[in-house]
């Protein structure tokens, strides 16, 4: 693994976070808050590999990302309930929310007559879980609130995603001039979770007015009603003029190949958006900031070799040319593992799966997980990018690390 600044960024140093003994942590959404911390929720797997079943929790900087607070809980996990895909935003009058996703990791309740397919997970602190792949199910979006600064959190409140049947995470959520909020997710109108009934995902926004209680589907940031393209992850942009920008990561069925991102515009707050268009940037997915120069940025993961994080400046917001882009980190994937790795719990039990021994760069299954940046500045200018990758121990792990630079 490197760093790599091609003459762009300066000053680069990279950091830990959080690495847990036996968990995956990974998934980081960070912001500014505007007592000048750095404020961040994570995900941490209950197993040793990537299986969305987790619990979020919360770590905190107060030297603009050079040392973070040890974690605490946010939303637990239980027996038959996780959460991930967390994301959080600071509310003008200084309340903490973080939205989330809850899923049903159900056991069996019905005691089986024959085995499952599947051979993970088992463990000594969760039982067999070997049916999870099939029996889990999203209950939902939700957030939560903080006005003590994240010691205490209220319940979870549903937010209201219909038509959508469930609706995914991947920031938090965007503050407008007027006090209300946005949050981004992507889902589907006939089916539940990624895949499914014919139909691909498609990218919209919720709104709240009041303060993040209530939630009202509000627009469609992406929807291709032939079926082919993906839309997901949306990661939005206030340019100075008052317009919004979007990026999302894409992808093409039956294959499922991620592609390049899209672009999409709005000159009404988010009601309306222009037609999905294609940049020439591959990499997936995307958080933009605008800079203290007037200047813009958008970070990203790039999931294949090289393998890293990656980031991209723009002038106006609006004109993004990948001639422009830099590397903050390259690598992330492991060289060897001495034990067999169950592939994602979102699919069938072999898909992802991996032998022990080296580990193949261009066909490295779950472990091509890696990136999901997120990046902010702080008071001094100095731009912290977060983000997870895998250590190369011998039973590899995805831990959380930072790299902090200049452009």
């Amino acid at each position: 693994m490197k760093d790599t600044v091609m003459g762009i960024i300066k000053d680069v140093e990279t950091t830990d976070i959080f690495r847990h003994g036996s968990h995956c942590v990974n998934q980081i959404a960070m912001r500014t808050l505007r007592n000048g911390d750095l404020l961040a929720v994570f995900n941490e797997e209950r197993f040793p590999f990537h299986h969305d079943s987790g619990q979020t929790l919360m770590t905190r900087s107060t030297d603009g990302g050079k040392s973070w607070s040890p974690p605490h809980v946010v939303l637990p996990w239980s027996q038959t309930e996780g959460n991930w895909d967390c994301g959080i935003c600071e509310l003008e009058d200084g309340t903490l929310l973080v939205n989330l996703t809850i899923t049903g990791f159900f056991k069996r309740g019905v005691r089986p007559e024959q085995p499952s397919w599947s051979a993970h997970p088992r463990t000594d602190e969760w039982g067999d879980w070997s049916w999870t792949y099939k029996l889990q199910g999203w209950l939902g979006t939700f957030v939560i609130k903080s006005t003590d600064g994240g010691a205490t959190w209220t319940k979870p409140i549903p937010v209201n995603v219909r038509p959508l049947k469930h609706g995914g995470c991947r920031l938090g959520s965007w503050l407008l001039p007027n006090g209300s909020l946005l949050m981004g997710l992507y889902g589907r109108i006939r089916g539940y979770e990624e895949e499914g009934e014919g139909e691909t995902t498609r990218s919209a926004l919720m709104r709240s007015d009041d303060g993040g209680d209530n939630w009202e589907y509000f627009s469609t940031l992406g929807y291709d009603p032939a079926s082919i393209i993906d839309y997901e992850e949306p990661a939005l942009l206030r340019l100075k003029d008052g317009r919004l920008v979007c990026f999302m990561r894409t992808h093409t069925q039956p294959s499922s190949d991620a592609k390049n991102m899209v672009m999409t515009i709005s000159e009404d707050d988010g009601f309306s958006w222009t037609p999905p268009k294609w940049t020439n940037i591959w990499g997936y997915p995307a958080e933009l900031i605008a800079l203290q120069d007037g200047r813009y940025l958008m970070v990203y993961g790039y999931r294949r070799p090289p393998y890293g994080v990656r980031g991209i400046l723009s002038e106006d917001g609006v004109t993004w040319d990948v001639k422009n882009e830099f590397i903050i980190r390259e690598g992330g994937v492991p060289g060897r593992t001495e034990t067999d790795t169950p592939g994602s719990s979102r699919m069938t039990p072999e898909s992802g799966k991996l032998a022990s021994g080296g580990i193949d760069w261009h066909h490295p299954g779950i472990y091509q997980h890696i990136g999901y940046p997120s990046v902010a500045q702080v008071e001094d200018g100095t731009i912290v990018c977060a983000y997870h990758e895998w250590t190369d121990d011998p039973k590899p792990l995805q831990y959380l690390l930072c790299t902090r630079f200049r452009v």
